[in-house]
């Protein structure tokens, strides 16, 4: 049996295995999906999985199911804020969220400065027995701070008018979330995990690249600080379009970009990519409106990936996107025979 985990890592470690590994995240197989086929032909698995449990000792947390969705209900000390979020494909997606008004930070920073990291060091290490050779289990952990705020706690519209009307509120739970994360720093970093995802989903569109640059990065360094004191490494899922952070990404301690996506989706290609970041992994989204199209295209689309990655050291392509369930055997198949038909060259720089 070929060794994907060894495949995987190779890579991830800076180096080019023989063929460049190719992973589909375990939880976005639709139900009654049968991968081994595809795995029959080479697809690999991505686990992301974490090494603690969130607690919250101070908030009592109750969920009542409420016209076909679930009302999350945060009671404190300071008073309660509740959220609500219905049934979707992968599951629940929030339709409203726990700050609605000014006061309410008051209790959700009361929240956020309560929450504790349990250590679940044995789960992961089972989850690693379980996915064995087939794939790589790393270790996921939650959003950076800012990027909490804005999908978790107030939601990405309601996000821009927060930051007109209610900065300084927005930065006081800003710091305080600073503050926890380090707590989960360190519980991370005394794991089994040896690479760890932190943050992603960053629009700098919405953003602004200057505050990736200002509040987000330092997050992902000092999280990097303290796992590279540990032998262990950190991406983030940067999955949007990257043209205007580039040089925050470059200039950062990130030791792989995971989920990126190429054209014709996001505005970075492989090569700019590889030719902006020489010193980070990079991990690649299959671009998903590929997957839609004829074999003939996806064919080609991978080709060219291929080709954009170079040397294909610190390479890896996979899906990190949900696929219409009639399209994933049709289009990874082709992907994987694309792969490898398209070996690394011995001896290539």
């Amino acid at each position: 049996m070929y060794n994907h985990r060894e495949a995987i890592e190779c890579a991830l470690s800076g180096d080019a295995p023989d063929i460049v590994p190719f992973t589909f995240y375990d939880g976005l197989f639709p139900k009654g999906f049968d991968p081994a086929p595809l795995q029959a032909k080479g697809l690999a698995i991505c686990a992301r999985r974490g090494v603690f449990n969130k607690t919250y000792p101070n908030v009592k947390i109750r969920d009542v199911k409420e016209n076909g969705g679930i009302r999350y209900i945060y009671e404190t000390p300071l008073g309660s804020v509740t959220s609500f979020s219905k049934a979707a494909a992968l599951g629940y997606a929030p339709v409203e969220h726990p700050i609605k008004k000014r006061d309410d930070y008051r209790v959700v920073k009361f929240i956020v400065e309560d929450g504790q990291y349990e250590p679940v060091y044995d789960f992961y290490l089972k989850e690693v027995e379980k996915i064995g050779q087939a794939g790589k289990v790393i270790s996921h952990s939650c959003y950076e701070p800012l990027m909490d705020i804005q999908v978790s706690w107030v939601g990405q519209e309601q996000f821009c008018y927060e930051l007109a009307d209610n900065l300084d509120a927005v930065m006081d739970l800003h710091e305080a979330l600073v503050r926890n994360h380090r707590k989960m720093y360190e519980v991370i970093a005394n794991s089994p995990a040896d690479y760890v995802l932190y943050g992603g989903n960053v629009v700098p569109e919405m953003l602004g690249p200057d505050r990736v640059r200002d509040m987000i990065a330092p997050c992902w360094n000092a999280f990097a600080d303290a796992l590279h004191e540990k032998g262990k490494k950190i991406g983030c899922h940067l999955d949007a379009n990257n043209k205007t952070i580039l040089d925050t990404v470059r200039r950062s301690k990130l030791d792989f970009i995971e989920a990126f996506t190429p054209p014709p989706d996001c505005n970075v290609s492989v090569k700019e990519a590889r030719d902006a970041w020489p010193e980070k992994r990079l991990w690649i989204n299959f671009p998903s409106s590929v997957h839609l199209r004829p074999k003939a295209a996806i064919r080609a689309a991978t080709e060219e990936i291929l080709e954009q990655a170079g040397d294909r050291k610190g390479f890896l392509m996979g899906v990190t996107e949900d696929v219409p369930l009639e399209h994933i055997d049709r289009s990874c198949s082709v992907i994987l025979e694309t792969i490898r038909a398209n070996p690394r060259k011995t001896g290539s720089k």
